[in-house]
């Protein structure tokens, strides 16, 4: 799968979430390969930075955001806790506000071909200033089961009973994903396109000029797999910066942009009617979401 759609969700973004795609009956949804951040941190529907700055891929029409995403999660949430109050059982995950991978969506524009911002390469390397380290997510994942008391019991009654009342008021997120699929397809192909391929070789060529082995961006930050820290290390800073300048000197991300929206909008006059379905159920979703935040809003 494309890394434009991979992800590892922070334990504590939902637990019922990853329960139940455990279960077969709960998705969770499509991401970014980014980790979790406050929505504060959220890019907009095209961003406004860096080399990508106002790119937006044709498929993008028909994503969730993570905005909406949120709302989802955070209806669900809301539905799973009162079930659970109901037989007096205590469920209350985060808000998703806080905790649903970055990226406006999950096409991922931000880091869709590795770092583009020359600023965020300058400041923070290759990570995201909100990152939280394994152990600071254990911890809190440690602290939100202590403190709703988790037993088999409780397992049994989210799993068992409230995810599926959650399911029937809300709906689920991406119960299949072809728009995903699609976008993580559009990737790979151009990814191997003759032009595509011979601008990742330039800037690996260029990489290596600066002093930086790497064979394609999205390689570029396994160098520096461990790096979580307030202030990274000089050597990430220098090969996140020299990793945004070899793709704006060989115009890669421009180039790879080009060819994925030429490839998606084949994508999209061949499954029309898939990603129109995709589309209504989305709109959906939303809407159940938010009918349910009101309520809950305004009690």
């Amino acid at each position: 799968m494309a890394a434009a759609t991979c992800v590892t969700v922070t334990a504590t973004a939902a637990y019922a979430s990853a329960a139940h795609t455990a279960g077969g009956d709960r998705s969770r949804p499509a991401a970014a390969q980014s980790r979790s951040a406050p929505s504060a941190v959220w890019p907009k529907k095209v961003p406004d930075r860096g080399l990508v700055k106002g790119k937006r891929l044709p498929l993008e029409t028909y994503m969730l955001s993570s905005p909406d995403i949120a709302d989802i999660e955070d209806a669900r949430s809301a539905v799973e806790s009162a079930c659970m109050k109901e037989h007096g059982l205590t469920f209350n995950p985060p808000s998703a506000r806080s905790t649903v991978p970055v990226g406006f969506n999950a096409a991922n524009m931000e880091r869709r071909y590795g770092l583009t911002d020359p600023d965020a390469a300058r400041t923070h390397g290759y990570q995201l200033p909100s990152e939280l380290t394994p152990e600071q997510e254990q911890e809190e994942a440690d602290a939100e089961e202590k403190a709703e008391g988790r037993t088999e019991v409780w397992d049994d009654m989210l799993a068992g009973a409230c995810i599926p009342e959650a399911n029937q008021k809300i709906g689920i997120i991406n119960p299949t994903d072809p728009v995903g699929d699609l976008s993580a397809q559009s990737f790979e192909a151009t990814k191997n396109q003759a032009t595509v391929a011979k601008t990742i070789t330039a800037w690996s060529a260029c990489m290596n000029d600066h002093g930086h082995k790497a064979r394609s961006p999205l390689d570029a930050a396994g160098a520096f797999p461990q790096a979580r820290s307030a202030t990274p290390a000089r050597a990430e800073v220098a090969a996140a910066v020299a990793d945004v300048g070899c793709k704006k000197s060989t115009q890669l991300v421009d180039i790879w942009y080009k060819a994925e929206v030429a490839y998606q909008k084949k994508q999209i006059a061949s499954h029309k009617k898939e990603l129109e379905a995709a589309k209504v159920r989305n709109t959906k979703l939303i809407g159940n979401a938010r009918a349910v935040l009101a309520r809950t809003s305004n009690r």
